[in-house]
């Protein structure tokens, strides 16, 4: 008899899309009974909690969700190529969080999430080709952390990006913490 060592075989989970979605797809929740609207293919992955996956097809991403009212979270995402962000998810009011997804490759994010006032943690999204960020978290009153150091990450990229106007303007100022960190930030970003 011959005894074979076992193999063991580990797949690498990537780490800016660990749901393994496919390209140009996001995968979002939604309040019960509530659709996505606007742009790319909608399949419904659950309807208790009611999860969406969207695929939009190009690397022009702008205005996807926005002002999607119902839209309360985004739990995966493979944005790899997309490089317009512009409005994604402008207005969306009941967007609480998302996750690290990639943005290597995107120039514009003036918007992004503009007035998504129940937006608590920004995450430390990639802007190393972030030419423009103005707007960007704008008004998102309830951010707690994040804000600083997506600022410290951008303003001292080699590149910094060029129109930053009130990219945080009124970022977290209805949380103690988000406030303390708007307060680092200079009034040229917000």
């Amino acid at each position: 008899m011959i005894i074979r060592p076992l193999t063991i075989i580990v797949e690498k989970v990537d780490p800016l899309n660990p749901l393994g979605l496919p390209p140009y797809t996001i995968r979002v929740k939604y309040t019960d009974g509530n659709n996505p609207t606007g742009y790319g293919t909608k399949v419904q992955v659950s309807q208790s909690p009611n999860v969406w996956d969207i695929t939009y097809e190009t690397n022009d991403w702008q205005d996807m969700l926005r002002s999607q009212t119902n839209l309360l979270e985004v739990l995966g995402a493979n944005t790899t190529g997309v490089t317009n962000m512009t409005n994604m998810f402008y207005e969306c009011r009941t967007l609480t969080t998302i996750p690290l997804f990639d943005t290597s490759n995107v120039t514009n994010m003036s918007g992004m999430l503009f007035s998504c006032r129940s937006f608590t943690n920004i995450p430390l999204l990639n802007t190393s080709k972030a030419t423009n960020m103005q707007y960007m978290f704008a008004n998102c009153t309830n951010v707690q952390s994040g804000a600083l150091a997506l600022y410290q990450q951008a303003s001292s990229q080699a590149n910094p990006p060029s129109n930053h106007n009130r990219t945080f303007m009124n970022c977290g100022i209805d949380t103690t913490t988000g406030a303390a960190e708007l307060a680092q930030i200079p009034s040229s970003w917000k």
